[in-house]
């Protein structure tokens, strides 16, 4: 585990996985009494040690995704405070996950909580965040932007600039429309729950928003000629990912291509 503090926000950074390679960085954030995404539970052991002494107002998550709500039952029976997700993914979260071997090996299965809805603003003490739908990774996905400070908490939105694989949830013409009406907004600093903190945020998602349009493009282009999605994907990604082969493609670069319009 790693904390640092990057301005007034608490930055908790771990290790989720039961054994290398088998393991990913997880990051979730304190600031002002708010808690943005709630780790994986994989974790859990680790971080309550650090949360039963944080005070802590209530829960806000990006999207489902067991890596980003694992800790959210935990937080709910022992911190006694409110979980808010997107509202369609309110009833998913009454649920325990069933996941994949190789995604209960790196994240845990998540147990099941009472969400509320996501309201369109949460105020603290100090700050105001602006919740926006940033579907793209995910259909019910949201970010978090606090316009004073300049920051954007983006859960899974960014992680980096040039993405090779998607899972299997993902949109990437959504993603494309995400990142053109969010970079509308101050952004100087964005926070992710894979890759940490981002200075220059701003820039950041314009490369990425970038580099996406112009797969796009290729993808449009290389159909019109006559290629299959498979045969695009040897050609855009000559290299696989090793997660591809592990999660038996439910993450890969067939994934990107295949939701290209």
């Amino acid at each position: 585990m790693n904390v640092r503090i990057v301005d007034s926000c608490k930055v908790y950074s771990f290790k989720s996985g039961i054994f290398p390679p088998f393991m990913l960085d997880i990051y979730f954030y304190i600031v002002d009494g708010i808690m943005i995404d709630a780790g994986s539970s994989n974790i859990v052991n680790k971080a309550k040690k650090v949360l039963e002494n944080e005070t802590i107002s209530a829960v806000a998550i990006t999207h489902i995704h067991e890596d980003h709500c694992g800790l959210a039952s935990w937080m709910q029976n022992n911190k006694k405070v409110p979980i808010y997700i997107h509202e369609q993914s309110v009833n998913e979260a009454l649920r325990d996950s069933d996941i994949p071997l190789y995604r209960r090996l790196v994240w845990g299965n998540r147990m099941a909580f009472k969400a509320l809805p996501i309201p369109e603003v949460i105020k603290t003490k100090h700050l105001t965040f602006d919740v926006y739908d940033a579907p793209g990774h995910h259909p019910y996905h949201v970010v978090l932007h606090e316009n004073n400070k300049g920051w954007l908490f983006t859960g899974d939105l960014f992680v980096s600039a040039r993405q090779k694989v998607a899972f299997k949830d993902e949109n990437i013409n959504d993603t494309i429309k995400t990142l053109t009406r969010l970079l509308s907004l101050n952004i100087n600093t964005i926070f992710c729950s894979h890759t940490g903190v981002h200075t220059n945020g701003k820039e950041k998602l314009k490369q990425k928003l970038e580099y996406f349009v112009n797969i796009q493009k290729q993808v449009r282009e290389l159909r019109q000629e006559g290629y299959s999605n498979e045969d695009i994907d040897k050609k855009l990604f000559p290299k696989k990912n090793a997660w591809s082969i592990v999660s038996q493609g439910e993450w890969s670069s067939l994934n990107i291509i295949r939701t290209v319009d």
